[in-house]
């Protein structure tokens, strides 16, 4: 049996890879230039991106000096600035995205709460909270979003608001918090059961020196003391 040389196999394959190359030459040319452009692009894209979230960065700064110099607004002595902001806000925050866009939407809250036209308020920190992503305003923006359906009486979207914020998978300082209000609105709601699942929930969750814990023992005293 004759036997190959290795040398003589390396050069047939040699060969039939050039072959293969000569006779596709124009769509493996078009392959590497697609992929060539594809690169570019993802590297302008990351570079007008950044630039972009800098930009918006530097904006978010300026309405939030703006904010803060305006302070409560509660008395309505301001209210024309809080417009001139709230406009402001309303072009910025849906042009950008995640923290800058998430942020401004909080900001345009706080005006509303301040404003006592908690129905927007609501909208708004929804908004937030749609924005933000992964941050730790998606929490924050559900939390304050349930404050603001409670003040309008709504309490079963409060509810809502309050359980979705207890989905993130982060830190939540106000975790304990929510916990507490839910149970309280159970309690408005005649609910006792539920109302003590959260109680019982907080306890479990937080650490015991917790106030917020120490409040949700005291509740639950009450409520099967009241049985």
């Amino acid at each position: 049996m004759e036997m190959k040389k290795a040398g003589t196999e390396s050069v047939h394959i040699s060969d039939r890879i050039t072959d293969f190359v000569q006779k596709n030459r124009k769509p493996l040319l078009a392959v590497m230039i697609i992929a060539a452009v594809g690169i570019v692009g993802l590297a302008v894209f990351f570079s007008v991106r950044n630039g972009l979230q800098k930009k918006a960065i530097i904006t978010l700064e300026e309405i939030e000096e703006k904010r803060a110099l305006l302070g409560d607004l509660s008395d309505g002595s301001k209210s024309a600035e809080a417009e001139d902001l709230l406009q402001e806000i309303t072009e910025f925050a849906p042009k950008t995205f995640g923290y800058a866009s998430a942020r401004s939407y909080s900001l345009a809250a706080s005006i509303y709460m301040d404003q006592g036209d908690w129905e927007k308020a609501e909208a708004a920190y929804l908004d937030s909270a749609r924005k933000a992503g992964k941050t730790y305003l998606n929490p924050l923006g559900l939390y304050n979003a349930a404050v603001a359906a409670e003040e309008q009486g709504n309490l079963e979207k409060a509810l809502d608001y309050y359980t979705q914020s207890l989905d993130f998978s982060g830190n939540f300082p106000a975790a304990s918090r929510a916990r507490f209000n839910m149970g309280r609105i159970y309690e408005t709601r005649k609910d006792a059961e539920a109302a003590l699942e959260a109680y019982r929930t907080l306890i479990e969750k937080a650490s015991p020196d917790s106030n917020w814990a120490k409040l949700a023992q005291s509740r639950i005293i009450a409520i099967e003391m009241s049985k």
